[in-house]
């Protein structure tokens, strides 16, 4: 798949080998293989310990692989060591569960959203300021949250400064592992929405996983299914949820 900014291949991941005298544990992610094609949306969907957050960890080299393949923009994203693999993976924003959990409550939004900015090296101070109020417009806030602190605002506020942040290096790819799960119903839809303008609008493609199927059905053009670390199914969200191939995933619908 030539326009394909991440693929994955028989990928097998297992968090221990056993011991001499006893056989290696299922793997947590066993044979899953996907695409993800540029400026689109795929959701991983799974009930816990299904292994998508594994598949996620994995893409941002975070945990070792046993074996497969995994390709970002056509490279062996897996060969690529130091300073370069840090380089190529400041292209991939992460939005957490929990946006409280991931911004420090004692910065200022400023320093939180400036904080990628600086670690760069790329911007000079009254640069990183004027991309800072940009990225919050693109959230949805104004400019005067950037004297806030995280503690000050709301589920939805925060998670759209944690957006804004995994957006201040101008990533290809956003990593979204149950972005909406930790906020009340009537925010999830408004932060599913801010998704899908980004997309739009700054042609991002966006890796999501979720426990929920309706998340999925809002925002992904393509869905993996996932359980107990297997590959269940794979392809256009559409056709998977009119016509679920596997016992399981219509359980998932019908939850």
């Amino acid at each position: 798949m030539t326009n394909a900014i991440v693929e994955v291949s028989d990928l097998v991941i297992r968090y221990s080998k056993g011991s001499f005298f006893s056989a290696p544990p299922k793997p947590a992610v066993d044979g899953v293989s996907f695409a993800l094609e540029q400026g689109k949306t795929l959701g991983i969907v799974g009930e816990s310990g299904s292994g998508k957050s594994t598949v996620l960890k994995s893409i941002l080299r975070l945990i070792p692989t046993e074996s497969g393949h995994i390709k970002l923009d056509g490279q062996d994203w897996l060969a690529i060591r130091g300073t370069e693999m840090r380089k190529q993976r400041a292209r991939i924003g992460v939005v957490s569960q929990n946006p409280f959990l991931s911004l420090s409550p004692r910065l200022s939004i400023a320093k939180i959203l400036a904080e990628p900015m600086v670690a760069s090296g790329d911007l000079s101070q009254s640069e990183i300021a004027d991309r800072s109020e940009m990225l919050l417009g693109q959230c949805g806030l104004p400019a005067d949250y950037l004297k806030r602190r995280a503690r000050e605002l709301s589920g939805g506020q925060a998670q759209r400064v944690a957006v804004a942040r995994a957006l201040a290096l101008e990533p290809t790819l956003m990593i979204l592992d149950e972005p909406t799960s930790a906020l009340d119903v009537s925010v999830q839809a408004q932060i599913l929405n801010l998704l899908d303008e980004l997309k739009e609008s700054l042609g991002l493609s966006m890796l999501m996983v979720t426990h929920d199927l309706g998340v999925v059905q809002h925002t992904s053009d393509n869905l993996l299914v996932m359980r107990h670390g297997e590959q269940i199914e794979f392809g256009l969200t559409y056709e998977i949820v009119a016509n679920p191939a596997h016992e399981y995933t219509e359980q998932l619908i019908n939850a």
